[in-house]
């Protein structure tokens, strides 16, 4: 993802650092709902860059805090022109873009729900949220995602009127309409009656139904949680303080904003602290919109920081061997100091010395290079993120922090921060969240953040949230005695083999995967005599091992090549060594393709989905264990 450079430079001076932002978490008077906040903005700073995204000529086109509260009041006013009353639900299908944002927060204004749905999702996928939730207008981005609702729109009654952001409305369909459009009726309306949108939005309070996310869900059809005004702006009062995020954070957004942690991280925040959020063009482009955006808070999934590092590395070793041997001594030392910080320990003095002087001149060239240069906050979520991989992030001088929870508490339970970063833990929980062990080590989670329950199922609303108020989260882990978290897994992927030994497969996979030829490990073994593994590789880095090994660069024909089942046999016996004898993988199976989401093995946030590959490949499960 990080491009690849010529010899790098070696300057003898100081990077400069960022300030401190003046005015940490999200102020008072910014009020207690998104529209309040949008408000204060819009009043207090607005003409200052609210969003940026790249125009058709390339340049980045700036949205300001003024331009975004006039598109969202129009959109609001639009919707109420077109009957659509408040509580009534409005999805949105589409990629990041700033139109994302003003159709979300025109929802919101208007006194509706909003729905976010991926823009992977299938139609069938996208008409079961629609009907399930009973949304009457559809936000789309472009004719590719208005195709997938109309091949299912006889299953979404309550559908009335689809929006496309694109501007180029090609459809004789009444039921179409171009934003631009929706925006000029809003304008219009506003104009005949400039009370009605502020009444509609005033009467929105902290206690009112703000969307409905959607899970991902890895078992089942997915269940729409309900998340209030109130659960978003007490989350981010929370958090923000407690990580060091305030008034202006620039964000760069290119996960889904359909994940509750994208949409809080790149679009509730800097409403709330009146930050700037930056688009991506796409997941592919995020190496070359890291260096024009430079953010001060960074926040991705672990894949995406794999691919980082890989970049980097990559870089590395196409430098002269000077510069390369210099450069490895820097993350060497790095390495050790985040050994000695992690024991509690000084650094020998000659090395800490030798280590400052790398980081004012290797460091800040590899971290600007990459884009990161600025960035105060360095966070990894949505995935267990191995320890390796954030001991190198802290080697080249950002201190990457895990932030652990779900949907159904608005993203964050707990944290770690900067200035007690427990590598290998999530950290302790936020201020007003309290966190506690079930008899079976389930976590249990109280505080402002924990969300309604789920839309229309009282049974899953009643096994998620039990009568005292404690949400059930699913996952397991265990308490150390300063509050500190660590997680074990999933209740529901337990493996209990033939012999009784209950072992949580997802430390093992996290382990397997720390290796860059492994995308994704599937761990087996429930009622087997032992555990085994489906593996599937990285497509990138699987060819580059081809090149060097001069293979033929074909996925289905290299998983049964046998250097590179030795290659994955070396990695397997690696994980083995560090765990006992029954949580040792005896056997694995490389498959003859990558896991994808496309293919529905993935989720949308790039969980596999056990049940599914499970079912797919069943005989190759039980050909592990034949004999």
């Amino acid at each position: 993802m990080v491009r690849s450079a010529p010899t790098i430079p070696i300057p003898r001076v100081r990077p400069a650092r960022p300030p401190a932002p003046a005015v940490l978490g999200v102020p008072v008077e910014q009020g207690s709902t998104l529209i309040e906040a949008m408000a204060s903005n819009a009043a207090r700073r607005p003409d200052q860059p609210a969003m940026r995204a790249r125009g058709s000529g390339g340049n980045w086109e700036i949205t300001t805090w003024s331009d975004y509260q006039r598109g969202a009041r129009e959109i609001a006013a639009g919707l109420a022109a077109l009957g659509v009353e408040p509580g009534q639900r409005v999805a949105v299908l589409s990629g990041n873009r700033p139109e994302w944002h003003l159709a979300d927060l025109g929802a919101l204004t208007a006194g509706c729900v909003t729905v976010p749905l991926y823009p992977t999702s299938s139609s069938e996928q996208v008409a079961y949220a629609l009907a399930h939730s009973r949304s009457v207008v559809c936000f789309v981005d472009g004719h590719g995602q208005l195709g997938k609702v109309l091949e299912n729109r006889e299953r979404v009654p309550s559908l009335q009127q689809l929006v496309i952001a694109d501007g180029t409305r090609r459809s004789t369909d009444s039921a179409v309409m171009g934003l631009d459009e929706l925006r000029s009726l809003g304008a219009d309306s506003l104009e005949r009656e400039p009370a009605e949108t502020g009444r509609r939005a005033g009467a929105v309070t902290a206690g009112d139904l703000a969307t409905v996310v959607y899970t991902s869900g890895t078992t089942g059809p997915p269940k729409g949680t309900m998340i209030t005004h109130g659960n978003i702006m007490w989350t981010l009062r929370s958090v923000t303080p407690a990580l060091g995020i305030g008034q202006g954070e620039r964000l760069l957004s290119f996960l889904p904003l359909s994940h509750i942690a994208e949409r809080m991280m790149s679009e509730f925040l800097p409403i709330a602290v009146g930050g700037e959020t930056w688009f991506a063009r796409s997941l592919a482009t995020v190496a070359e919109d890291l260096p024009a955006c430079r953010p001060t808070a960074f926040l991705a999934v672990p894949r995406v920081w794999e691919k980082l590092r890989e970049a980097v590395e990559e870089n590395v070793g196409g430098q002269p061997f000077p510069i390369r041997r210099v450069i490895e001594r820097y993350v060497q030392l790095g390495l050790e100091k985040v050994d000695a910080e992690q024991a509690n320990r000084p650094l020998n003095w000659a090395d800490a010395g030798l280590r400052e002087v790398l980081e004012r001149t290797v460091g800040s060239v590899i971290r600007r290079q990459i884009g990161l240069d600025r960035v105060r906050v360095v966070a990894s979520a949505a995935a267990p993120a191995h320890p390796d991989l954030i001991r190198w992030f802290h080697a080249i001088g950002l201190p990457m922090i895990q932030i652990y929870g779900q949907t159904e508490v608005c993203g964050p339970t707990t944290a770690n921060r900067m200035d007690d970063n427990r590598i290998g833990t999530v950290g302790k929980p936020l201020p007003g969240i309290t966190v506690k062990l079930g008899p079976d080590s389930e976590i249990l989670v109280k505080g402002g953040n924990v969300c309604l329950g789920y839309l229309d199922d009282p049974q899953a609303t009643q096994e998620l949230i039990d009568a005292d108020g404690w949400m059930h989260s699913g996952d397991t882990g265990t308490l150390e005695p300063d509050g500190t978290l660590r997680i074990s897994g999933r209740k529901k992927d337990l493996i209990i083999t033939a012999a009784g030994q209950n072992i949580a497969p997802q430390d093992i996979e996290t382990d397997l995967c720390n290796d860059p030829l492994i995308s994704e490990a599937v761990v087996v073994g429930d009622g087997r005599r032992y555990l085994a593994a489906l593996i599937a590789l990285d497509p990138d880095e699987l060819s580059r091992w081809a090149r060097r090994h001069r293979k033929l660069e074909d996925y289905e024909a290299l998983s049964v090549d046998p250097d590179l089942e030795a290659r994955i046999e070396a990695v397997v016996n690696r994980v083995n060594a560090r765990r006992s004898h029954a949580e040792g993988i005896r056997k694995f199976r490389i498959l003859p393709h990558e896991l994808t989401a496309a293919a529905g093995e993935l989720t949308p946030t790039m969980k596999v989905k056990r049940a599914v590959v499970y079912e797919r490949y069943a005989a190759v499960i039980d050909d592990l264990y034949a004999g």
